[in-house]
């Protein structure tokens, strides 16, 4: 009883982020991020000018604006917090490692913003707006693909976990007998722990990593343009790097929450390694077809 509880539970958590992201809710808070930056970004081209003007505290200045834009950008609609955070809750990273992914995540999607406006601006000499055109009309589809196809892993996963258990179920029922993970008798019993927490794998967190930085925010595009035509490029690339250490923080709340959620939900199905396992792999299963809802209402959106 417990255990159904705990998935209902889950299911229930899912459904709230699906209309969390995509109900009124979302809407004002998007709203509210949007005034908020409009803010921030007149507050950072007032310190750039600043800058080319010899203020030698105006660098500090615009850091601290850029760490702050990317904390609030962060609030907005966005597939990074959707992604790390669902990889919190169903997957088998503990929290420093979910956020030493936050805070790698949100530097390699500054680099690949500094890195566009290096080589599309200075090599292939785009304008601002082809740059940003580039971003929103072939990296953010891109990215939104890839993000769906991680999440369509986890389901993935969590949906096979969960039959293997039906069979080892009702195979242990037929032969009448009981066993554990190491009994010898040759019959699967789920996947074992190390299995369920498969998405720490290094390839796995460089694909999460990876489909995360390959959509660069257009605030930095924005703010390291204005640099480079104000010759201070070096000035916009390290505040667009603090840009990025705003977006971890945030992040980093995100997958804390995601991982204290996983935590509770293993206490609540009980300390059995069988629920563990039920409840590891229905985290996976629910959290990943949300994702890919999530993604794909994203990339409808866009028509």
């Amino acid at each position: 009883m417990r255990l159904t509880l705990v998935l209902l539970a889950i299911l229930a958590g899912a459904v709230a982020l699906l209309l969390l992201a995509g109900g009124p809710q979302a809407t004002a808070l998007a709203q509210w991020a949007a005034e908020r930056q409009r803010g921030f970004q007149n507050a950072m081209a007032g310190s750039l000018q600043a800058l080319k003007a010899g203020d030698p505290a105006a660098l500090a200045t615009l850091c601290f604006l850029s760490a702050s834009y990317g904390f609030v950008h962060a609030l907005g609609p966005g597939h990074g917090k959707v992604l790390l955070g669902g990889a919190a809750l169903a997957g088998g990273a503990g929290l420093w490692r979910m956020l030493w992914l936050s805070l790698v995540s949100a530097l390699a999607q500054s680099l690949t913003a500094i890195l566009l406006v290096v080589v599309g601006v200075k090599l292939l000499a785009l304008t601002s707006t082809e740059a940003i055109g580039l971003t929103e009309d072939w990296l953010a589809p891109a990215s939104y693909v890839a993000v769906a196809l991680i999440g369509g892993m986890l389901a993935f996963r969590g949906g096979r976990a969960l039959l293997r258990q039906l069979d080892a179920k009702r195979e242990a029922h037929a032969h009448h007998h009981h066993h554990g993970e190491d009994c010898g008798c040759g019959h699967s019993h789920g996947p074992t722990p190390a299995a369920v927490a498969a998405l720490t794998s290094k390839r796995e967190m460089a694909g999460l990593i990876a489909s995360i930085a390959l959509r660069p925010c257009t605030g930095a595009l924005f703010l390291l343009v204005i640099a480079w035509r104000f010759d201070i490029a070096a000035s916009g690339m390290l505040a667009v790097l603090a840009m990025g250490l705003g977006t971890a923080l945030f992040n980093g709340l995100v997958v804390g929450g995601g991982v204290g959620l996983r935590q509770l939900a293993r206490v609540a199905g009980g300390a059995a390694a069988g629920r563990m396992q039920t409840v590891s792999a229905a985290l996976q299963l629910v959290t990943g077809g949300a994702i890919m809802a999530l993604m794909l209402a994203m990339i409808l959106g866009r028509g």
